[in-house]
């Protein structure tokens, strides 16, 4: 008895801070959200159509980089940790030094390897004043880990949002000084500069460690780690290999209309991406029981779901008027792009879940075998369908290659889970969504700014997933109870 009384309030525990550390990441996000999107402002309206292609070739890069010099070492420290909490201070120190090591040789390759392209003179030397940013925040990312054990990771969001505004001042001083267009690369490197430091000064709180290297503890790491590492740097191909083939396909024009198209999918992500990480320790210890694991998952898609459904339609709705917000006019073809993509987001959501599942369970080789899958489908397809329909073709690629992968996962991870494909709540809450739209489109047939239409789909929706009683009010008591 006092051993499950000790599992029950371990669960609670959790819980709450599950839940505070998602709630209050997704507060801070959602402000970063809007400065994001103010730097997207900024950018297309000084570089323009080309300028802002060019931009976005350099962040695309170095982050295929910066996937690479991962080498999965986050997931792998955080579940490990997790595990074996008295070793957190000597795996740390190791996780730093050899991050250090790895960051350094691999931001030196990006720069050396970008002018032994085709590359046009603005790109690469873009790399190069940006490429600080690479070297930065991968050490910047042994502070996360320390943060995601403790699930403390509204830290690291503050972390980012204060260095985002840092920089979007730099960024509007270059602006308002007519600064060229390797001073605004800089703003990347800037902020990854500030990125470190105030994770630093955030994780100094709960836990002290410094560079060292154990050879054994070294190759541990990195025997554990590797094969993970190969998992994202194969998905994280797949996820900008569309914008690295539509540069050299269409050039930087196409480039930059589908940009903006995509930074919408990127910065509403977040919480889906969030929420999963929060739930890295609750699965990492939970591998062994079946019915626990089972219960993480299976709620855990279910939220995902009911988070997304609004935001993707409401990106779907009225993506045109968020394009031209984001930009200017320019950039309007982008429009259906960012429609089709936004039909990518209640999968990622749910993907984001599952992938975690086989993560926990160490399933190393699988991750390849499906990582390895969809990067090809995700090539060949793109290969035949941006020559035709350039960035719209793009987009269409994105959603059927995530639609691809969570059937896959699905598939996979019914060999440890109970999944359960709740069609009850997948009704409700899609004829919430469909309730909503149509509402906030009504709304926006009478001259409302799409804005407000937007905010009232969402207050629109959440009145529906109450009456739909996909989320009640006794739900809601019951998380705060725990809370």
């Amino acid at each position: 008895m006092i051993i499950l009384a000790d599992f029950a309030d371990r669960i609670v525990i959790n819980k709450k801070a599950i839940l505070i550390n998602t709630v209050t990441q997704t507060a801070v996000r959602v402000v970063m959200l809007f400065v994001t999107l103010l730097s997207v402002k900024l950018l297309t309206n000084y570089l323009g159509v080309a300028g802002v292609g060019d931009y976005n070739t350099i962040t695309t890069y170095l982050n295929f980089f910066l996937m690479i010099a991962e080498l999965g070492l986050f997931s792998v420290t955080v579940r490990e940790i997790s595990r074996t909490p008295e070793k957190e201070g000597s795996i740390l120190s190791n996780v730093l030094g050899v991050r250090i090591a790895i960051s350094l040789l691999v931001t030196i390759l990006s720069v050396i390897l970008v002018f032994c392209t085709h590359y046009s003179t603005n790109i690469k030397y873009g790399v190069l004043a940006a490429s600080g940013f690479l070297f930065l925040n991968l050490i910047a990312s042994v502070y996360d880990m320390a943060l995601q054990h403790r699930l403390k990771m509204q830290f690291s969001a503050l972390a980012e949002l204060i260095s985002k505004l840092i920089s979007v001042i730099a960024l509007i001083v270059i602006i308002t000084y007519r600064g060229n267009f390797l001073w605004v690369a800089g703003t990347i490197a800037l902020s990854g500069l500030l990125i470190l430091f105030f994770k630093w000064l955030f994780t100094i709180r709960f836990v002290r460690f410094r560079p060292s290297y154990n050879r054994e503890i070294g190759r541990w790491l990195i025997r554990m780690a590797w094969p993970l590492g190969l998992v994202m740097i194969v998905n994280n191909l797949f996820f900008k290999l569309d914008t690295l083939m539509l540069f050299v396909i269409h050039g930087s024009v196409a480039v930059g209309i589908y940009s903006v198209a995509f930074k919408v999918l990127e910065v509403t992500v977040f919480i889906g991406s969030y929420f999963a990480s929060a739930l890295k320790p609750g699965l990492s210890q939970s591998t062994s029981n079946r019915q626990a694991i089972s219960n993480i998952v299976n709620r855990g898609w279910e939220i995902m779901l009911i988070v997304a459904l609004p935001i993707a339609a409401g990106s779907a709705i009225f993506a045109r008027e968020i394009v031209i917000f984001l930009s200017n006019i320019d950039f309007v073809s982008g429009a259906f792009s960012l429609a089709i993509l936004s039909l990518s987001l209640p999968i990622m959501y749910i993907n984001s879940v599952l992938i975690e599942v086989l993560i926990a369970r160490d399933e190393r080789k699988t991750l390849i075998i499906i990582s390895v899958g969809m990067l090809i489908f995700n090539f060949i397809a793109n290969l035949i369908l941006i020559p035709i329909y350039s960035y719209n073709g793009a987009a269409v690629v994105n959603f059927a290659t995530q639609l691809l992968l969570m059937i896959v996962n699905i598939i996979v991870i019914k060999k440890y889970v109970s999944f359960i494909f709740n069609t009850t709540v997948v009704i409700r809450a899609v004829a919430a969504t469909l309730i909503a739209g149509i509402g906030a489109w009504l709304l926006s047939t009478w001259g409302l700014n799409f804005i407000i239409c937007l905010i009232a789909l969402v207050l629109i929706y959440g009145a529906m997933i109450m009456i739909f009683k996909v989320l009640s009010v006794q739900s809601l008591k019951q998380i705060l109870s725990r809370s």
